[in-house]
């Protein structure tokens, strides 16, 4: 565990020197600091290397030029090596101006001070070395925190992006799926009136540009009340369940659309087809209808549940609107109806 205080380790080969410089420190920083001492170079370099390997600090380093085992500035290159941010200080009344720019440009050399030194100009310069080490260590602490809260912030920022961008999927989805539902029938879950409206306006547009006939069937379960009023309400259900599934499967276009229009009546948009072919359309409807065998004892035309169609079959024409083809399938369902129902009438412009 790293100590509390940090430690200022000076080098010199003489016993008096290290000794006159001991008391020199305390004079100068007191209790600050945790003062070692190293009797030559290669000494010094053991120190530093336990000194580290143990997570301890050390802030400065006093180191004489002139050792017998190695020069001060070479200790004090192989010492910034092993701690870059110590503060080194060279003390000597030999050293060259070679081996002074040798510590400055491989150490570091914080400062030069000549031997012997003044007492003022040490305690200044050492006071100066450990509160710049102190200041260096708080900015380098703060920078490990930014850092760390950069990290956390990039990954809250990343985490919030993955659920902002799940929200917006899911949010996404819901409104696909409001959409769906909107335009579907709740009971047979095919397109309900709203969506036939908009279908049947695009197509009539489209097909005006593409002078292409547009072909439109209104199918209306044969007395239908009277299968409520025998059968009741949920058979009345499933049986315009069954007859919705049906219509959709005998459709084969994707094109083709088939409508809960209202009540028991349903309607199918045909594009691009002719008369003719929405007559085929309407009677193999009608067959597999009556393939269903839903047993309906109160029709006065079958056995089975049937269906009753109108169908209409323009090409849409400037100036007209699809109102026109509604009206003349209507028109063809109502003279079907009168006709004796479970048959298909087909109604054309004049």
């Amino acid at each position: 565990m790293k100590q509390a205080k940090p430690i200022i380790i000076c080098i010199d080969d003489e016993l008096t020197v290290l000794d006159s410089l001991k008391i020199e420190l305390k004079k100068a920083i007191g209790d600050e600091c945790i003062i070692e001492t190293a009797e030559g170079g290669k000494d010094a370099l053991e120190l530093m290397e336990e000194l580290i390997k143990d997570d301890y600090e050390v802030a400065l380093v006093l180191s004489d030029y002139i050792m017998p085992d190695l020069k001060g500035d070479e200790v004090l290159r192989r010492m910034h090596e092993m701690s870059p941010h110590t503060i080194k200080i060279m003390l000597t009344g030999h050293a060259n101006l070679e081996a002074v720019g040798n510590a400055i440009k491989y150490a570091r050399l914080y400062r030069y001070l000549p031997k012997p030194w003044q007492s003022e100009d040490l305690k200044i310069t050492v006071v100066e070395a450990v509160h710049s080490y102190l200041q260096d260590q708080k900015i380098l602490e703060q920078k490990v925190q930014l850092k760390k809260l950069n990290r956390e912030l990039e990954e809250l920022t990343r985490n919030q992006a993955k659920i902002i961008a799940q929200r917006t999927a899911e949010l996404e989805k819901a409104n696909q799926e409001l959409q769906r539902l909107a335009i579907l029938d709740g009971l047979t879950q095919i397109p309900n009136r709203r969506r036939f409206d908009e279908y049947i306006r695009q197509e009539w547009l489209r097909l005006s540009r593409e002078r292409n006939n547009l072909s439109l069937i209104l199918a209306d379960v044969d007395f239908f009340k009277q299968y409520n009023d025998e059968y009741l309400h949920q058979a009345g259900d499933n049986c315009l369940i069954a007859i919705a599934k049906t219509i959709q499967r005998t459709l084969k276009r994707p094109a083709d659309l088939v409508a809960r229009y209202g009540g028991e009546e349903f309607a199918i948009i045909l594009p691009n087809t002719c008369p003719e072919g929405s007559l085929i359309i309407a009677k193999r409807i009608r067959e597999e209808i009556a393939k269903l065998k839903i047993p309906h004892s109160r029709s006065s035309v079958s056995e089975y549940v049937s269906l009753s169609m109108g169908i209409s079959s323009i090409i849409p024409f400037k100036g007209g609107t699809h109102l026109t083809l509604i009206n003349l399938a209507d028109k063809a369902l109502y003279k079907a109806k009168n006709l004796g129902r479970d048959c298909i009438m087909l109604e054309l412009i004049d």
